[in-house]
This record gives C-alpha cells, structure tokens and sequence, in this order.
C-alpha cells in the first residue's frame, strides 16, 4: 500500500504552503488535526505483534506501507519490522519485545499521539535483548525546518512559533499527549580518568564504570598540553572494550594519544560509552532524522543511544537537533535524560526551547556540530529587551554531569559559498531562567572545526536566558578546545546570582574566560584558569556593583580589553595568585591614548573609556612581570593594588595605585618597570 498525502484543512491552508502528511496548526501547538490514511492495527485481544499479517488485514508492513495504531491496541515489535509511517493515536502503544531483539525500520515520520514503550526505569529492556528504531530514505538538503515567525507589533515580548508536523523532515514526533518511554540496561554515561592510557597502555580506570560491557564502544578525551599543537582537533580516540574489572577497563587496542588520568588533579581527561542496547538512530551518517518533543508530549529516555541524529543544511534547518523539546512550557516537567549516549549527528544534542524542569543528567554527547547542550527561547520579537525573559527562558533545568565533547560549527552561507562559521558556539548553553544552570560539566574539543572569537566551552548568550537570581555554575571544566573556555556574553540588571564555584579552564587555544558584554555583575570564586592560548581572563564588560568580579583565583594573566560603557565602580579582583609561566601578569590589548585632549580629561567621557580595576591580595612569582599599565584609552584610567606581594619588587609598597605615565598624581612617581605613573597607599 503506497503512501497518500492529505489536503490541508481549510483553516491551516494559509500557513503552510508545502503538502504535509501531518499538521499541527492553531493554538495547541503539536496536535494532529486530523486522522492520518494508513491501515489500522486489529487483533484479537489488546496485545498484537507487528510481524503478523492479521494484524495489519493481511499485509506486510513494507517500505511503502502506511501505519496507524489505534486507540486501546498495543503493537510489540517483535522482528525486523519496517514502515513508511506510523501514527500511534492516543490510547495506542508501540511496544519494544523485552525476549527477542528487534528493529522497527521507519522510512518516514513516526509520530507519537500515543506511547512508545522501549522500556522504563522500572521495566526496563534487559541485558541480551536490543531494541532499535532506524530511519532511512531522508535527505538532509531537504529539510525544511520551522523558522521562527517574524516580528510584529508585539512590542518587547517574544513570538511563539507554531511547530507543524512536516512529511519531508522525517524523525520521530511526539505529539499531543504523546510518550517517549525508551530505558535500556542501566549504564553510567560517561566518567573522568582516574588512571590514563596511551599508545602502550590499553587499561584506563574511570570514577564509575557502572554497566559497561564488552563490545561497548568508547571514546576518550585529549588531555595533552596546548603545547602539544591543535590537540582538540586530532587527540580523540574511539576503542572497543576488550574487558571489565571494576572501574577498570582494558581496549581491544591500545589508543593513539595519551589520556592522562589522576584521582585528584586538574589535568586528567574522560572517558564516554556510546553503546546502549536501546537505539534510536538514522541508518548511517550520511542523513540524518531528529526527534522533536511538542505540545503536552512527554520523553523519558534512560540509558538510550541517540545515533546520527540532528540533520544539517546551510543554515539550518530551524528547530531540529537530536533531541529538541520545542515551546512546552510546564508541560515538559515529567520529561528526563539520563545515562544516555548522543552522538554522531550534525546539529546539537539537546535543545530546549522555552520548556521547563527538564532532567538532563548524566548524559555523554559526542560528536556533532554545535551549539551542543542548548538552552533557548525565540527573542525574534524582541531581542536583548525581552520582557517575558522570566517565564520564558527555560527554567528549573541545571544540565548535571553532562559532557559535551568534539562540537564543531554549524555551516552557514558566506559570500555564495556554505562554510563552517564560528557563531556564538558553545558545547554548552546554559544560562537559562530561574533555578537553571550547569553542575559538574565538562566541555572538550569544542570549535574542533574552527576555532574563533565567539566559540567557547561555556556560553552566557542573550538569547535564552531569564537572567535569573537562582543559576547554579559549579564544578564544570572546558579543556584542550578551539578557543575559549568560558564566554559570557551576557548583559544583566542587578540582580544577583551565587558565586560560580569551583571551575577550571585549561589547555584551550582562547582566553580562558572571555569577559562580556557590556554590563553584568557575575562572581568567579575558586577557579582555575592555566595553560590557554590567550591570557586566562580577558575583561570587557564592566560590573554592575561592588561585589568582587573573582574570587581565590589560579591563573596566568589578566588581559583588559577596550570598554563600551563608563564605569562607575572599579572592577574588583581578590586573591589572585599567578603561576609565573607567562612574562606579564596584567596588561591590556590595547595601547593608544585618546586624541581628542578633552575628552582624554574627562574621567566619564563615553569615546575615550577610562578602565577602572582594583587588585585585592594578589601575588606574583619571581620573574614575572606583575604589571604593564602602558597607553590608557584614558588619562584617568587607575588600577587599584592592595596587598601587593612580589620578591621582584620589594622596594614596593603593600598598597599602591598605578595610572598613565604622563597622568602625574600628586605624591608618586613614574615607575618604569610598570611602564606606569605610581601613588603610594
């Protein structure tokens, strides 16, 4: 039986223009409107089993056939089965077999009014036994996607896009009331080195190695020194494990790199398993479905494989990625992922648009083109002045041990030509609404592809974020990527949030924490930032209030660069202490005074920016130059120093102040080590 296309009832036919099989339109974004064609499971009793004729009025489902499961029937897939469609309408269940393998073939949209049961936490599909959906017959180039709607009149809110259920972009649909339930074996995610591996050595340890099995594929994370050269792009390894004792794992062959590994250390790398015994996947990497959660749809995936999912155009397509929760609002609060494996596809892991108290935890993504870990809502209508921030941005979702590894740049149209363009990438987006945030993440190999001024392991985005007071940042690290660790880009009032805690940017060709926008009041405590291509921090933004910008601080150096507003209160730095491995401390990019004499005065003007930082108990090692002040944008440009502590420069006072050289304050002196003005304190 051939696949028929439906007519579009009259009042969607003015939104959409291309011939769908199925549309969500109107206000409940994500429901059918309409009975899709297809043959209707019956069978004796409730319970049927896919691969029987009877069920399906004497036909084998193939390649060709459209399905649907009614309400009250329940479908067990219990052999090679293979559909073009499927709709499984509300109160019908497609059922993965928990005695025999199986695969369910999909060669068009599977959409999920109904349930999917592929196993619970409480029944989950046992160890020996594989379930899998496959799609195939798609093409990426094809995709359609759903662009957001176009601003309007609405003034600072932003613009609920309408999600509709497109023939073309083929993946699996949850809909409705619909249910994603898929829990295979239970199995750790991924964890960090406690002993390493290398070119002679096929045996690594990690912290938790639970479930993992022979025959798992794993991959582990570069580790090696920025030294080493472009480690984030080459220094992954992938490997089958050969055997299990514990925590401790042997190969089938020894990996080609290094993975250093401790158990109380900064530099030690991770290991991810990307095998699970329940699969939903394409049919290889050269096309790629998704899976897209709408409406009241729920999905509770547990130690679930997500293969080669989240197709890739130039430039799109909107709204698709592996896993994509799109504009739920409360209704996406039963949803979780957990223990699971997304790896392989072209565009993001997990993207949650507008949808809230989503559990994202324990989960290894892999391989993919960026952002990779996303928090977002539309500002379409409304851009950095969005009023509704607050109940839009996703909230009470804190991405927990997370690992967001090898994230790449999605292709954008440059001059004619679709090239891979470092936009705003990040492996993870996280600033969302109230109660959101990141806790015990790991960011690696991210801008693999491209590297760049706005690529970062970690990114504070505009778009997305409620500002909120409640966000949680701890314990998170970006290494051995293509840029930044951490890039806050981020414009705040004054509310303020906890400290960030406990975090660490290593071994990345970038900054380790590039410091914008323009305004925000945030608080590094307890960080370690070391061995980056630039300096450890590079401050832009300026802050907000008087409360330190870091606190109890490891780095290398400290870059100032050129402000866009005035400050009004320094910027205030305590408890640094510098490792002495780069010649200066704390400089800036720039070194040009003001032309203009006036406004070289003017310790307020808005062109010529004065930069206004104070040093608390800061500490340099022997050899190291503490300070190179040189040419300020401004005459009245200051740095604070208090508890200055430098075997280098014993003649100095504890407390000083240093200024441009021709700025002559009263009771100081040029000090030319410093290429600065200096004022005892």
């Amino acid at each position: 039986m051939r696949g028929r296309r439906l007519a579009l009832p009259g009042f969607c036919a003015a939104l959409f223009v291309l011939p769908l099989a199925l549309v969500a339109c109107g206000g409940d974004t994500g429901a059918i409107k309409q009975d899709p064609p297809g043959i209707a499971a019956t069978c004796e009793g409730d319970t049927c089993s896919f691969c029987d004729p009877k069920v399906w009025g004497g036909v084998t489902p193939d390649a060709t056939t459209d399905l649907v499961i009614p309400d009250g029937r329940t479908v067990v897939v219990d052999c090679a089965a293979e559909a073009r469609t499927l709709h499984i309408k509300a109160g019908g269940t497609l059922s993965a077999s928990r005695e025999v393998s199986a695969t369910l073939t999909m060669h068009g949209n599977l959409v999920v009014a109904g349930t999917v049961d592929y196993g619970t936490p409480e029944g989950r599909i046992p160890a020996g036994v594989t379930a899998g959906i496959i799609f195939t017959g798609m093409k990426d180039e094809n995709y359609r996607g759903t662009p957001s709607v176009e601003a309007g009149d609405e003034g600072w809110t932003s613009v609920e896009t309408p999600i509709e259920i497109v023939d073309g972009d083929i993946g699996l649909w949850v809909s409705g009331s619909g249910r994603l339930l898929a829990a295979g074996q239970e199995k750790r995610a991924w964890g960090r080195l406690t002993d390493g591996a290398g070119p002679a050595d096929m045996t690594f340890t990690i912290d938790d190695a639970s479930g993992w099995q022979v025959g798992d594929r794993i991959t582990l994370t570069p580790t090696a020194p920025r030294s080493a050269g472009e480690t984030w792009v080459s220094q992954f390894d992938e490997a089958k494990i050969a055997a299990v004792d514990g925590n401790t794992v042997t190969l089938e062959a020894a990996p080609s790199y290094t993975h250093d590994g401790c158990t109380d250390c900064m530099r030690r790398g991770e290991a991810a398993n990307l095998t699970r015994n329940v699969v939903i996947r394409s049919a290889d990497d050269t096309n790629h479905a998704h899976i897209l959660v709408l409406g009241q749809g729920i999905a509770q995936l547990d130690s679930v494989e997500l293969r080669w999912l989240g197709p890739e155009t130039c430039g799109g397509p909107p709204r698709r990625a592996a896993l994509y929760f799109g504009a739920q609002k409360e209704a996406s609060d039963p949803s979780f992922v957990r223990h699971a494996a997304i790896w392989g596809g072209q565009r993001s892991f997990v993207v949650i648009e507008k949808s809230h108290g989503i559990e994202v935890s324990d989960v290894a993504g892999y391989d993919t083109y960026g952002p990779g870990f996303s928090m977002f809502y539309d500002t379409n209508g409304c851009g950095t002045r969005c009023e509704d921030r607050a109940e839009s941005a996703p909230r009470g979702i804190v991405f927990d041990h997370v690992l967001a590894a090898k994230v790449g740049a999605s292709k954008r149209s440059a001059e004619g030509d679709c090239l891979r363009i470092d936009h705003r990438l990040a492996g993870f987006e996280h600033s969302g609404g109230e109660g959101s945030g990141a806790r015990d993440c790991v960011a690696v190999g991210i801008g693999w592809d491209s590297g760049g001024s706005d690529v970062a392991g970690f990114g504070w985005v505009e778009g997305g974020s409620g500002r909120p007071e409640d966000f949680t940042f701890t314990r998170n690290v970006t290494h051995n990527s293509g840029a930044h660790g951490a890039m806050v880009w981020h414009n705040d009032d004054e509310r303020l949030q906890a400290p960030y805690k406990d975090n660490a940017f290593w071994s990345n060709a970038g900054y380790g924490i590039h410091w914008g926008a323009y305004g925000n009041q945030f608080e590094f405590d307890d960080v370690t930032i070391v061995d980056n291509g630039f300096d450890s921090i590079a401050i832009k933004a300026i802050p907000m209030n008087d409360r330190p910008r870091m606190v109890d601080v490891t780095l290398e150096s400290i870059t100032i660069l050129s402000y866009v507003f005035v400050q009004t209160i320094p910027a205030t730095f305590r408890d640094l202490t510098f490792t002495g491995t780069r010649p200066v401390g704390i400089g800036r990019t720039f070194q040009e005074t003001c032309p203009d004499a006036a406004k070289d005065e003017d310790p307020n003007d808005p062109d010529c920016i004065r930069d206004w930082l104070r040093f608390e108990n800061i500490s340099f090692p022997a050899g190291m130059k503490p300070f190179d002040f040189g040419k300020a944008p401004n005459k009245h440009s200051v740095w604070e120093i208090r508890g200055f502590s430098s075997p280098d420069h014993p003649e100095l006072p504890v407390d000083f102040d240093l200024y441009r050289a021709d700025s002559e304050v009263p009771g100081g002196a040029y000090y030319e080590p410093f290429d600065a003005w200096l004022v005892p304190r």
